[in-house]
């Protein structure tokens, strides 16, 4: 009878603790990238501290952007002097790491090729004459074996069509999360049964245990799912 009541208890243990270990696994953080976007906007403003010749312009992008978007970036801003190449101040800083807040105003949202897309909405400020009226700005990135690597930039004064579906999920991610029943409230209950004598109550309590923790479950699952 021992053994079949601690067989229990674990299988109740594991679907309580472990169900919501899962979720939190699936709910990945966006320090990761953000440290990588910051350590790669350095990179460019490194440029301009001196001069450099493209070898070592190359050692000092490759870590961080395609070849591609390097020949864009230094196309657009990179000059060659007497003592070697160096990028200059801009008011059309295109290709470079937009200025993200990294708070929640700057999102993350995974692209339909499987890149991640990090962006921004800017809003002109009424207060300071500004070369630009309210837009959005994004990098793309795509994973490697070594890590991530921008690719793309991109500026526009529509709002994309991937912000557009990130809002759309956010607004259905947040109607699900105020119908979802309450977890806690749910819990409260079965866990509360044990205030009686737990040798006299586990015949009664654990498989009403079992019961509830298996719907709350199922309930979670669906709304993930769905």
């Amino acid at each position: 009878m021992l053994k079949n009541m601690t067989g229990i208890i674990a299988i109740i243990t594991f679907i309580f603790f472990g169900s919501n270990y899962v979720s939190a696994e699936q709910s990945p953080g966006n320090e990761e990238v953000y440290s990588f976007l910051k350590d790669a906007f350095q990179s460019q403003l490194s440029l301009g501290e001196k001069h450099h010749s493209i070898e070592e312009i190359d050692q000092i992008l490759d870590p961080y952007f395609t070849k591609e978007y390097q020949q864009s970036f230094q196309k657009e801003h990179l000059f060659k002097e007497e003592a070697g190449y160096i990028t200059y101040g801009t008011d059309f800083p295109a290709f470079y790491i937009p200025f993200f807040s990294y708070d929640e105003e700057t999102k993350v949202v995974k692209g339909e090729s499987g890149e991640i897309i990090v962006y921004e909405f800017f809003a002109s400020d009424e207060d300071m004459p500004s070369l630009y009226d309210d837009h959005y700005e994004y990098v793309k990135l795509q994973e490697t074996p070594t890590g991530w690597i921008v690719k793309d930039y991109g500026f526009e004064y529509e709002v994309p069509d991937f912000a557009k579906n990130n809002e759309k999920e956010q607004e259905v991610s947040l109607i699900n999360t105020v119908s979802k029943p309450d977890v806690n409230v749910n819990r409260i209950f079965p866990f509360g049964m044990f205030s009686y004598p737990f040798i006299h109550s586990l015949p009664v309590t654990i498989p009403m245990m079992t019961s509830h923790l298996l719907q709350d479950f199922n309930q979670n699952s669906f709304l993930v799912t769905r």
